[in-house]
């Protein structure tokens, strides 16, 4: 019988050498997080308190996220001063 794959935080934790190469690093002025409420700023309280609407725009907002997020990984794909891995550039 063939073993399903382990899944856990193991696949998704940051590795140790990235850890050591910025462990000191003092970065200030990160800005907002807009990853958690990106439409909670844009769209009416209105349409948002609807649970329906809200329901499909919590998954519009995952959408709009990944995108965003696959975007800022080809500026730093292009920028080759910066590693691939760096969070604080957008």
């Amino acid at each position: 019988m063939a073993k399903e794959p382990r899944k856990g935080n193991y696949l998704t934790r940051e590795s140790y050498y990235q850890f050591m190469i910025h462990v000191q690093d003092d970065i200030k002025n990160t800005g907002f997080d807009w990853r958690k409420n990106l439409f909670d700023k844009s769209i009416s309280r209105y349409i948002l308190s609807d649970t329906k609407r809200s329901l499909i725009l919590g998954e519009i907002q995952k959408l709009l996220v990944y995108t965003i997020d696959k975007v800022s990984m080809i500026k730093k794909s292009i920028n080759y001063t910066v590693d691939k891995k760096y969070k604080y550039l957008n």
